[in-house]
């Protein structure tokens, strides 16, 4: 659903809009986003002490400037005359997020009859969030967090106590974009760049269940991003849909604005178009310090269609091409972690995702759905001008990059007789990577190595489903993996190809007690191949290559419970309860030796990583509200220490309320996390950070289809650190108070 318009849990009926004759609105329009985008600040009374506009310094002209713009964009925005105005349509019972539909575990079901641990974010919760990065909106998701700082560069996931910037983490954690799996590994910077405007739905599948479907090795889990579509805007007849949006903040004196343009031709064919410009200054923390080096700037765009042919147009044949771009002088070369001793650098990175997928859903055929997608992955990063006082190759101008090419083929099939159903799902999949890196002086450098690793796999997915009681779903794949290094690599260090076949099995029960009550578990063994980096890494700390190292492997117990009731205590309100509880052991766990003379990583670690999980969710017309709580305790059996990669226990509470006909939502949230140490002694608080939010979505006269988003992050400027980041003395603190606002309008006709 597009932002703009109405929540899809509740939509309401169309009312009658007036219309206007053929004008030149979108042009005045599109000059003004523009412009905002990059003059406009929300600037607070505050003392000179804790000036939070201070990131991007800005002249009484100037701040004059900007204030004029933002009043002409948002009364524009607000009074403008537009054509047509889509509604949607009848009102719908009220529904919790466990009871959203999830579609990255073979066949489609609600979240809550998942047999896995899943959590489903959809363009409500993604508005609402305001998101700068894509990580700030897994917020609200239990045992899933984003790491690695504020910065749009910095940020890496970690799933149940998996995902840390300790080694190299390919594969232990899966991130897609559309179905295009996304990585890139290099020292001091994240692991995936995005734009959060360009997303419509994300969903979090934790534990290596999924392996099955995305690949051996998921140790952790899956992040799927799926960006937004022509159809999320095009409602009621409509054939042509724009959408403004101008937004900022305070704590760093931010801006945003994005125009998404979206057009339907006939029945047969629709397309969309994006652009997005976002731009941060440095922020400050809870008391009043400045974070040196933490804004910066990035424009994203999209362009995404689908073609229906064939009988009923059933079939489709769609594509998208997703970039993020970001060029920035003198930004830390420290993009995850503060460390002054690295300096400055000039960088630019580009990220590109593209894909092509024809899908045939043959309904008069249940043993034909079939899905066939082609996929193009490429991250480029660009960086001279090095500052750092230290006499490294590290720090010489260079490029990094990764090149992947992907296709993947899958056919479900679905047998059914008197009270059960069967879905067999058959699918390959291969792809090819090249890692990439030069230096201006030295050529390629061994801490960084090249290569290219092949990958081509085949996997099933069983799921059988009897009397809507009881649902078993059995997962099997095995992978080949083929890694190569360049031919410099192996001239320097004797390097030789080396090939892993890896395999993933799992195995997941549900079963519905009665109406309300529902019990499910899982068993899964996944293995994780060594990576590029793992095995042909040289010189880090005087270390040497890997040639040795096995795969990894990680064996996973699940079970939980579920409760599920409607009209409890008003008709058509909603309750759902969901609790697991997990126990996964990896054996042959790859980290890094630290040493000099000795290979640079090998197979030491004996990690048991446990935990439980609750998430929770209320809707009535009225009032909503939302709990996710997660403790993980992760240990390395080799030591009895503590896990770096695990993260502090956290609770979430979400209260809120609805007025105006469901116009306007308004809300708190607290996010509570306790005190943690790391193994090296290292002790974090425990803090808690408040939150307020207020959405507003007018359906009737002359402001009809507006959006606005109203938010207060950290209302009592909390100082607090993220554990995951790393050590005390470079892990730098998050962000203080925050206000933001968004307005955005859509215009169909």
């Amino acid at each position: 659903m597009a932002a703009g318009c109405a929540s899809p849990a509740r939509p309401r009926k169309a009312r009658p809009i007036f219309c206007h004759r053929r004008q030149k609105w979108p042009d005045v329009y599109l000059t003004l986003l523009l412009r905002f985008s990059s003059a406009v600040t929300i600037t607070p009374a505050v003392s000179p002490a804790r000036d939070h506009s201070k990131g991007i310094p800005m002249t009484r002209p100037n701040r004059r400037r900007a204030r004029l713009l933002a009043a002409m964009s948002t009364t524009a925005l607000l009074l403008a005359p537009l054509p047509t105005f889509a509604q949607p349509a009848e009102n719908l019972q009220a529904t919790s997020f466990l009871g959203r539909i999830v579609l990255g575990f073979g066949r489609a079901r609600v979240a809550i009859d998942t047999p896995q641990a899943v959590s489903t974010l959809e363009q409500e919760d993604i508005d609402r969030e305001q998101a700068a990065k894509p990580g700030d909106l897994l917020r609200t998701v239990p045992g899933a967090t984003a790491f690695g700082g504020d910065r749009m560069t910095g940020q890496s996931f970690n799933i149940r106590g998996i995902g840390s910037a300790d080694a190299s983490d390919q594969n232990r954690v899966i991130v897609s974009v559309d179905g295009v799996q996304k990585f890139s590994q290099q020292y001091r910077m994240g692991q995936f760049f995005g734009e959060p405007e360009l997303y419509r739905r994300v969903e979090v599948l934790r534990g290596p269940a999924s392996s099955a479907l995305y690949g051996s090795g998921a140790l952790g889990g899956v992040v799927a991003f799926e960006t937004k579509d022509a159809a999320d805007f095009l409602h009621d007849g409509s054939n042509t849909a724009l959408r403004l949006k101008a937004g900022g903040n305070t704590n760093g004196a931010g801006a945003l604005g994005s125009v998404i343009l979206a057009q339907r031709f006939g029945e047969g064919f629709e397309i969309l178009a994006a652009l997005s410009h976002r731009k941060e200054g440095d922020y400050r923390s809870g008391d009043g310090t400045r974070v040196t080096g933490s804004g910066m700037s990035s424009t994203s765009g999209l362009v995404k269609g689908t073609f229906r042919f064939g009988e009923g147009r059933e079939q489709t044949l769609s594509f998208s091409l997703t970039r993020w771009h970001s060029d920035e002088d003198d930004a830390n070369y420290s993009a995850d972690i503060g460390a002054d001793v690295f300096g400055l650098i000039d960088r630019k990175v580009r990220d590109e995702t593209a894909q092509i997928t024809w899908a045939n859903p043959a309904g008069a055929n249940p043993l034909l759905d079939a899905k066939v997608q082609l996929t193009f992955s490429r991250t480029r990063v660009e960086q001279k001008n090095a500052t750092a006082p230290i006499p490294d190759s590290l720090f010489q101008d260079s490029v990094y990059g990764y090149r992947t090419l992907g296709l993947r083929a899958q056919n479900r099939a679905l047998i059914q007789g008197d009270g059960w159903e069967n879905y067999l799902t058959l699918g390959i999949e291969g792809s090819r990577q090249e890692r990439t890196h030069q230096t201006a002086v030295s050529g390629p450098r061994l801490t960084h190595p090249e290569g290219t690793d092949r990958r081509i796999g085949a996997f099933l997915q069983n799921e059988f489903i009897w009397d809507d009681r009881l649902t078993a779903v059995l997962g099997l794949r095995a992978d080949r993996v083929s890694l190569t290094p360049s031919s410099e690599v192996t001239a320097l260090t004797g390097a030789a190809a080396r090939s892993n076949t890896v395999r993933a099995a799992s195995l997941a029960l549900h079963y519905r007690l009665n109406e309300n009550w529902a019990v499910f578990g899982s068993l899964a063994q996944t293995e994780r191949a060594p990576s590029l980096d793992e095995l042909f890494n040289q010189g880090f700390q005087g270390g040497l290559i890997s040639p040795d190292l096995r795969a990894e492997r990680a064996r996973t117990v699940e079970a939980g419970v579920s409760y599920s009731d409607r009209d409890l205590f008003t008709s058509g309100d909603s309750l759902d309860l969901k609790l697991t509880a997990f126990s996964n052991r990896i054996t042959d766990k790859i980290e890094r030796s630290l040493g000099a003379g000795v290979p640079s990583y090998v197979n030491v670690a004996r990690a048991h990583i446990r935990g439980i999980e609750l998430e929770g969710g209320y809707d009535a017309e009225q009032a909503f509200g939302k709990i996710a709580y997660s403790r993980i305790l992760g240990t390395d059996t080799s030591s009895g220490d503590r896990l770096n990669s695990t993260p502090a226990d956290e609770l979430v509470l979400e209260l809120g309320g609805r007025a105006f006909d469901q116009t306007l939502d308004y809300g708190w949230r607290g996010t509570f996390v306790r005190n943690a140490t790391r193994a090296n002694g290292d002790d974090f608080p425990g803090y808690g950070v408040n939150d307020l939010f207020l959405t507003w979505r007018p359906d009737q006269g002359a402001m009809a289809g507006l959006e606005v988003q109203l938010a207060v992050n950290n209302v009592l400027d909390k100082q607090y650190r993220n554990i995951l980041n790393g050590g005390l003395a470079n892990n730098e603190p998050r962000r203080g108070r925050d206000v933001r606002l968004t307005v955005g309008r859509q215009f169909n006709w």
